[in-house]
């Protein structure tokens, strides 16, 4: 049984991420979602897509599902669009609402073991919200970025 407390809370939160993303988006042409403002940076496109990936791997972990993950494809994106993007971020939603749902009490408690650490079931879910924050965060400065660039004759 899920443990609704913390997966109705984790998805609210990831729901409210999502309402930004969209937001973020919508409006912006190619151009805006694939500039990057430096060498070794992220484009907006790329930054929402890896969010999404991370959030649809780390909650199917926890729900103990064998989900196949090219995690690094997430950094090749190029020639969304906005739309492509918003599909992208409702359909991420229906799989992670969906893995929320199997997540059992004995799972949020277990310890999961990944490459780069390991933590509880709990403890995977609170990180997989503030990690897709994170990159919305980002995400939103690289916008602001792009309009002091002179990019926003391409948003406006």
């Amino acid at each position: 049984m899920p443990d609704s407390n913390l997966t109705a809370d984790v998805s609210s939160v990831l729901h409210l991420g999502h309402a930004a993303m969209r937001d973020l988006v919508a409006a912006l042409p190619v151009s805006a979602l694939d500039w990057k403002p430096g060498q070794e940076t992220n484009s907006i496109a790329t930054l929402v897509v890896h969010a999404l990936d991370a959030e649809r791997h780390l909650t199917g972990v926890v729900a103990d599902l064998a989900l196949p993950r090219d995690r690094e494809a997430a950094f090749r994106v190029e020639g969304l669009t906005g739309d492509e993007l918003v599909t992208q971020i409702d359909a991420a939603e229906r799989d992670v609402d969906g893995h929320l749902a199997l997540v059992t009490g004995d799972r949020l408690a277990a310890t999961i073991e990944r490459p780069s650490r390991t933590a509880t079931g709990a403890g995977w879910l609170v990180f997989v919200a503030a990690h897709s924050r994170e990159h919305i965060g980002q995400a939103s400065l690289t916008r602001q970025l792009a309009e002091q660039a002179g990019v926003d004759r391409l948003i406006g």
